[in-house]
């Protein structure tokens, strides 16, 4: 997630009052960008979807809203999540007439700092106290209710603190600001020339201050240049977009099939660009500037050849809504259009009216799903799921274990259920020893031996079940510990040891990624790219010179959807047998297409190596 702060390790630090894991509902609601949000401290293993569920959403909202990977969204205990607050505000008040409150009609130019200081309450409580207010900002509040109970109570250094902390949660939840505490003897003149922004917007932006305390929150706008548009428009371009999705290009109109003369492959990219509020979704955004320049290289790749072969993109914005597909499908806009390629629509639950298009048009018109993991309906050979089938990951694990391999299962706390399932299942009678860590992290004697009773001077493989950084990093230190004790037993330069882990150990942020090659770690992936790699440096710096930032893992995946089908469409032989024989350079992975339920789902999953010599090996 994208400016995500770590807050495990900062809340133990700061001892914030009250923000702690929450297996219900946050009472803080602050607004964030000119929107409401929940600040949502994620609990000992809850998942995405568990707290998607809680506030009634889909996970694919929470997913976006922090720019967490769709395929496999990483969180862990102690972070905070943005989650979108739908509920008016004003229930989610204390009622008028309750006598636990006291209201505070604020003057121009005061801030919620100050209000925390004069009626010595803790910032916490106010906050939660005052849904959607913006901490740096109360010039619009006609009220702020103050819990009598928590009045005079708390001392100005203690306020200060949790100001900061708080400033320190807002800086890396918001994508258009940047939040500070003021430090003693600044000014708003010396803030606005140190961040260079104008001092009269820098007042107006933060409630029009007439005094700066030390620790009072400030919110600063970032440069255009820096925005980070997951929710804002950065270039017009994107809003032009939104204006002309109603009305899709209509240059060489007519009827038209896939072996027309003039060979031209029109694709619909059907994305929840935008939300019921006009709001545009960043990461899609993303997606269709990918399948952009993948259109580009095509039509650049076809230019003066025998044959004319061009590739056109359109965009439909379904705004995550089955009635929106339903009006776009029966539009005389995609009638104009005639697609002979559709990617997306994203989430499956709008999927039926685009299948239904297609089996009026005969049932041949391939439906590319990009991101779905899972499929609920048997849509027929011509729905392709990009996300590799579970059935097939036993397969790359299978080659990890050999006849004389001594296997360590290893469990913490907190474990990886699937994975156990599966390594267990792959390894039928083969022998294996176990390791259990209590809370504590020291062995539990009562249910395994030491580990070094348990190793093997030949091949030994741990399979670290953990699903947290923190047990994940501990485990890989006593493996790597264990390995340097052993080296001098056996004058060895490297003991034998392999570890099996999971992909989001790529993603944590605090744990040392050189235990991963030192370990020879392995995972399985559902993608991989390797920004090392020729092709993908070159595509990262088309995006950024067009776009002007570094292109996230859904512009990848809309531009290889993009090349591989229109390439295989191209070939007029049967279409996954084009597909599963595909050349075409790609970013992420390779596909191999099989059927499974009734669909075509891709069989190819990546086995990711952290090899000792600081390489990283993709099988």
């Amino acid at each position: 997630m994208k400016r995500r702060l770590f807050f495990l390790a900062l809340l133990l630090l700061c001892g914030v009052v009250g923000v702690s894991a929450q297996s219900e509902r946050s009472r803080r609601v602050v607004s964030i960008d000119s929107r409401n949000y929940y600040l949502h401290t994620v609990c000992e293993g809850q998942s995405v979807g568990d707290i998607a569920a809680l506030y009634s959403l889909s996970t694919g909202e929470v997913v976006e809203e922090n720019d967490l990977d769709p395929v496999a969204p990483a969180i862990a205990a102690g972070d905070i999540l943005r989650v979108p607050c739908y509920e008016r505000v004003s229930k989610l008040q204390p009622k008028r007439g309750d006598d636990r409150y006291g209201r505070y009609r604020p003057e121009g130019g005061e801030s919620l700092f100050k209000v925390a200081v004069d009626y010595a309450i803790s910032i916490d409580t106010l906050v939660e106290d005052n849904p959607g207010v913006d901490p740096a900002n109360i010039r619009n509040r006609t009220n702020i209710s103050i819990r009598r109970s928590a009045s005079g109570i708390t001392q100005l250094d203690e306020i200060e603190r949790q100001s900061r902390v708080l400033a320190a949660v807002l800086n890396a939840l918001s994508r258009r600001n940047d939040y500070v505490a003021v430090e003693e003897g600044q000014t708003l003149y010396s803030i606005a020339v140190e961040r260079g922004v104008d001092v009269a917007d820098l007042h107006d932006e933060n409630g029009r201050p007439s005094h700066l305390y030390k620790g009072m929150i400030l919110k600063i706008p970032r440069e255009e240049s820096l925005v980070d548009d997951r929710v804002t428009l950065v270039t017009s371009e994107i809003g032009e977009w939104l204006d002309s999705l109603a009305q899709p290009a209509r240059d060489n109109v007519g009827p038209w099939t896939l072996y027309n003369e003039d060979e031209q492959i029109r694709v619909a990219v059907m994305l929840p660009l935008s939300d019921a509020q006009g709001r545009v979704r960043g990461n899609f955004v993303e997606f269709w500037q990918g399948a952009q320049l993948a259109a580009r290289e095509l039509n650049d790749e076809f230019a003066g050849g025998e044959v004319e072969r061009t590739v056109q993109l359109q965009l439909f914005d379904t705004k995550n809504s089955v009635e929106q597909v339903e009006a776009i499908m029966n539009s005389e806009e995609m009638a104009a259009w005639h697609p002979s390629l559709f990617v997306g629509p994203i989430y499956e639950r709008n999927q039926e009216p685009v299948l239904e298009y297609v089996a009026e048009m005969g049932g041949t018109i391939p439906v590319v799903s990009p991101l779905a993991t899972t499929t609920n309906g048997e849509y027929g050979r011509h729905y392709y799921r990009l996300s590799p089938t579970s059935r097939s990951r036993e397969n790359k694990l299978a080659g990890m274990v050999g006849p004389t391999t001594n296997v360590i299962m290893v469990y913490t706390a907190s474990n990886d259920e699937k994975m156990e399932s599966e390594v267990l299942s792959l390894l039928g009678d083969h022998p294996y020893g176990k390791v259990v860590y209590d809370e504590n992290f020291v062995v539990d004697s009562l249910v395994s031996r030491p580990i070094e009773e348990l190793m093997a001077e030949e091949d030994n493989l741990f399979v670290v079940l953990s699903d947290n950084e923190l047990d994940t990093d501990r485990s890989l230190a006593i493996i790597s510990s264990m390995m340097n004790s052993r080296q001098p037993k056996y004058g060895m330069r490297r003991v034998p040891i392999r570890v099996l882990g999971n992909a989001d150990w790529a993603k944590y942020k605090h744990m040392d990624k050189n235990l991963l090659f030192k370990l020879d770690v392995s995972y399985l992936a559902s993608y991989h790219a390797d920004r090392g790699d020729r092709q993908v440096r070159a595509f990262d710096r088309k995006f950024m010179k067009e776009y002007g930032r570094t292109p996230s893992m859904f512009a990848y995946r809309a531009y290889d959807a993009v090349k591989l089908f229109v390439a295989a469409m191209f070939g007029y032989g049967d279409l996954t047998a084009e597909l599963n024989g595909s050349v075409t350079p790609l970013l992420q992975t390779r596909y191999s297409f099989s059927e499974e339920g009734g669909n075509m789902v891709n069989d190819c999953w990546m086995l990711v190596n952290y090899r000792p010599n600081y390489t990283i090996e993709v099988k």
